[in-house]
């Protein structure tokens, strides 16, 4: 017997541009508050949408009510996740390997941002009564990037913003630009925006499962290059150095341009982080209570290590003809 979520729905829903999202509700049990219910958008919904439910519904009374909104896509078309959640950027900085299809289309964030703002907000609010000034946003890893995207360029389209693990490295670190500017125009009145960065502590170190999945990636005899450039890409891409720089420079900058928090998950590596960011999340986006962890200012990092992506590909051995 197949396992269902209950009080939920699933619906396509078509962009302005013509392409199609498969959207996931799931709505609380209680009646609405008078303004509406406050709403949690979460991407990448096939990793993550039950677990969100599911624990929002375990930790009743302790959070408010809230309606979970998945933004999915139809089967065989993920790919087009890539587009979606990142900026514009020279190819020339993404890394590429020969395991790996080139990169297809990418740099449709402002796109998506809209359709999120947009017409997806609307057809949410046919459905159910929502409180348009509590929304949050929430991402993990390419949508981690793609939340940080959304505060830094439209900072009004949400209220609150969880970016786990985010993808720092695209672009050779084009979202530190974006946050400089940011952070050049914001003012002291910003801060009842709310940012919760989280990363697992094991991101930046290898671990045996991730050898082993790398190893099984492709074909047996690539294992070895296989495990040696995953190795590569896990040290230069450099996530737990990059969310503790991009958390520091938040909390520390003068004047006080957003409320910022920050943590850590020891012992989590990227997608094993997942359900612990999401819980944690929850609780920053409709609790009032005080979480161990909320508040800690991770250590300043005054300069970021240089990457060099390009190095985990071309030692690798060229393929027999």
């Amino acid at each position: 017997m197949p396992i269902e979520i209950e009080r939920s729905q699933q619906w396509t829903e078509i962009s302005a541009s013509g392409q199609q999202y498969i959207i996931s509700l799931a709505l609380p049990a209680g009646p609405p508050p008078k303004d509406g219910y406050p709403v949690i958008t979460l991407l990448d919904p096939q990793w993550s949408f039950s677990t969100l439910v599911e624990t929002m519904r375990a930790q009743q009374p302790l959070l408010e009510e809230a309606v979970i909104v998945g933004v999915g896509y139809p089967l065989n078309q993920g790919g087009r996740r890539q587009f979606d959640l990142t900026m514009p950027v020279p190819r020339s900085t993404l890394p590429t390997n020969r395991f790996d299809a080139p990169y297809g289309p990418i740099g449709g964030a402002d796109g998506f941002l809209d359709f999120l703002a947009g017409d997806l907000r609307k057809a949410v609010a046919a459905r159910v009564p929502i409180d348009t000034s509590q929304q949050a946003l929430f991402g993990h890893s390419l949508g981690g990037l793609f939340v940080l995207h959304a505060l830094f360029t439209h900072p009004d389209t949400f209220q609150s913003y969880v970016a786990a693990s985010p993808s720092i490295w695209w672009g050779d670190r084009a979202i530190l630009v974006e946050m400089e500017r940011y952070l050049r125009r914001a003012s002291p009145h910003d801060s009842s925006r709310r940012l919760l960065l989280t990363v697992g502590g094991s991101e930046q170190t290898v671990q045996p499962i991730e050898d082993e999945l790398a190893a099984h990636s492709g074909k047996p005899q690539d294992a070895a290059a296989l495990v040696a450039m995953n190795r590569c890409y896990i040290k230069e891409f450099q996530e737990v150095v990059s969310v503790r720089y991009l958390a520091s420079r938040l909390i520390l900058a003068s004047p006080k341009a957003l409320t910022t928090s920050f943590v850590e998950f020891p012992g989590e590596v990227h997608m094993s982080v997942i359900p612990s960011y999401l819980s944690r999340g929850l609780r920053f986006a409709l609790s009032s209570a005080s979480f161990p962890g909320d508040q800690v200012t991770p250590s300043a990092t005054a300069i970021l290590p240089k990457m060099n992506l390009a190095a985990c590909a071309p030692a690798l051995p060229i393929p027999s003809p």
